[in-house]
């Protein structure tokens, strides 16, 4: 049943292999810099609340980064050898799904906001950055981490049409 939830949220299994916990309905991916380094993770639970932030026990989303020298944290790190030349950058997880689901690159910083380690790493990976942003006031704060910007028609890219998104791509892609 988890699986087949993670399916309808747009996750590739053949490239993104989360640890699915099937009894707690619990479901977690492991972070990545790009020195293929495990800098945290991020656990997803369907049932799980949006009331408490990132909560372990009950929360929707739960995200640990380790701190330190090593502590850019990102999800779809594995991603990076779809596309060569363009890498598309979310806030959330199953926004950055909807692109790798298509076979394109993709990162979710798992916020709408980051640091000078970001814009470096970003630099590093030589290749057009293009920002979708959430359809909020802070989902914005992620445009300045590209070369392009593209505001979601809906809340986020989760959400967004399948016309909308193969859209982004024809443009962007």
């Amino acid at each position: 049943m988890l699986k087949e939830h993670l399916k309808s949220r747009h996750l590739n299994f053949e490239l993104h292999r989360p640890m699915l916990d099937e009894v707690n309905n619990v479901a977690t991916f492991y972070l990545w810099n790009l020195s293929c380094q495990m800098t945290g993770f991020l656990q997803y639970r369907p049932d799980g609340t949006k009331a408490v932030n990132n909560d372990r026990d009950v929360g929707k989303y739960f995200h640990y980064a380790s701190k330190g020298c090593n502590s850019l944290s990102l999800f779809g790190v594995e991603s990076l050898n779809l596309t060569p030349n363009v890498v598309f950058l979310t806030e959330g997880a199953f926004d950055a799904a909807r692109l790798t689901e298509k076979g394109y690159s993709a990162l979710a910083l798992l916020c709408n906001d980051s640091n000078n380690d970001l814009k470096n790493f970003l630099k590093l990976l030589d290749r057009k950055v293009v920002a979708v942003c959430d359809n909020d006031k802070a989902g914005k704060k992620l445009a300045k981490f590209g070369h392009y910007s593209v505001v979601c028609e809906d809340k986020d890219l989760g959400e967004s049409s399948d016309e909308f998104v193969n859209d982004l791509l024809r443009v962007y892609g």
